[in-house]
């Protein structure tokens, strides 16, 4: 599968939030082992809880892959997953860059909750901000681009410098909460 695909399938699956993109360094968490396969329990079809623009309506875990519409994103180099701090973080590669993007899930019961790191309200950049740009640190970028006589952020570049920083974006509110697919 191209990478092309593969972007498009990450597109289908979770609209990152208009033409702003958050971004990280290198797969998430740092230094944690990738998992070469789903968790058994999480195997099966999902369906989205209520009507969103934002995820596919069904949802399809096996074992290495997942499929939702016609496209199927798979595991491996491109697509990394690993645990951390309760949630299962699937890292993509950045078609445009060596960046990466995130989608973070989370399993109670019968419901498979979705997160990532969007840019629809200040707040949530905000918190990027408190918790990465601490000591004049380089953790928090935002890049702009000028359109006519404005500019406007492209993309926010988090580089959170250990596991530490990375838990307190999580922990304390700088996740999305997109939706829930329930079995």
């Amino acid at each position: 599968m191209t990478r092309i695909s593969l972007l498009f399938a990450l597109g289908a699956l979770v609209l990152f939030t208009g033409c702003v993109e958050v971004t990280f360094p290198g797969p998430m968490p740092m230094n944690r082992r990738d998992k070469t396969h789903f968790p058994k329990c999480w195997e099966g079809d999902w369906t989205f809880v209520e009507q969103s623009d934002d995820l596919e309506e069904h949802l399809t875990v096996y074992s290495q892959f997942i499929t939702f519409g016609d496209e199927t994103l798979v595991l491996g180099n491109a697509n990394v997953l690993r645990k951390f701090a309760g949630y299962h973080i699937l890292s993509l590669t950045n078609e445009d860059s060596d960046r990466w993007k995130l989608i973070l899930a989370k399993r109670n019961k019968d419901v498979l909750s979705i997160y990532q790191f969007s840019a629809k309200t200040d707040e949530k950049v905000a918190v990027w901000k408190s918790i990465l740009d601490t000591d004049g640190g380089s953790g928090y970028e935002e890049v702009s681009k000028k359109s006519g006589n404005e500019e406007k952020v492209r993309e926010y570049k988090l580089s959170p410098e250990n596991n530490a920083a990375f838990r307190k974006l999580i922990k304390q509110g700088g996740l999305t909460h997109v939706g829930d697919y329930v079995r």
